[in-house]
């Protein structure tokens, strides 16, 4: 099985084409926009059918920790609005962030699937293996995920979404410091990614 992560190697899934014997799971946290991982599963700027025909294979599960689904500001929602005060992503830094991701004279619409898969059409997203999102409850981007399952879920794909209480944004690595809450979900991801790369395994035998 491999796990490619945006923090460290998604170039790597070019090594899965023609490969049929490896299953594998694309992993993206919030230290990157969900664009840079998400473009491995088809919601970039190829068309349906250059992804259908390609020789790489898409991955067998998708796990998404806080994503930024969508670097558009433009029309607040109500998350962004009432989690402003977020101790790790406030209002101000999350503008700083989609504007550094993709800047304001860049040329580039941060609409574009490539950087806000949010806006991805409805034919790739039914391209998805199985998606887990993980989010504190008051995320700022909670909104973000809640209306990204809820799409992947209305084309067919099976998805999850887990909204953590008592958390803040990017609340993976406070499992160090003993926080149960993120003990507990670290637990969940484990036993996900198994019963999902087993289940690719399995498939491709």
């Amino acid at each position: 099985s491999e796990c490619i992560s945006n923090d460290g190697g998604c170039g790597r899934a070019s090594e899965m084409g023609g490969n049929t014997k490896t299953s594998s799971c694309v992993i993206g946290s919030s230290s990157s926009p969900a664009g840079e991982s998400l473009s491995e599963c088809g919601s970039a700027s190829s068309s349906t059918n250059s992804i259908i025909n390609s020789l790489i294979r898409l991955p067998d599960a998708v796990m998404l920790s806080c994503p930024a689904l969508n670097l558009c500001l433009d029309h607040p929602s109500p998350s962004r609005v009432m989690s402003t005060a977020d101790p790790v992503l406030p209002g101000g830094l999350l503008s700083a962030i989609s504007d550094a991701y993709v800047p304001p004279n860049s040329g580039v619409s941060k609409t574009d699937p490539i950087a806000s898969p949010y806006y991805a059409p409805d034919e790739v997203l039914r391209l998805f293996p199985p998606t887990l999102l993980f989010a504190s409850s008051g995320d700022p981007l909670l909104d973000d995920s809640v209306d990204f399952n809820a799409r992947l879920l209305k084309v067919g794909v099976e998805s999850t979404l887990r909204a953590v209480h008592n958390v803040p944004h990017a609340f993976w690595g406070l499992g160090t410091a003993g926080f149960p809450e993120v003990k507990q979900v670290q637990l969940e991801c484990q036993c996900w990614l198994i019963r999902h790369l087993h289940c690719g395994r399995k498939q491709s035998d």
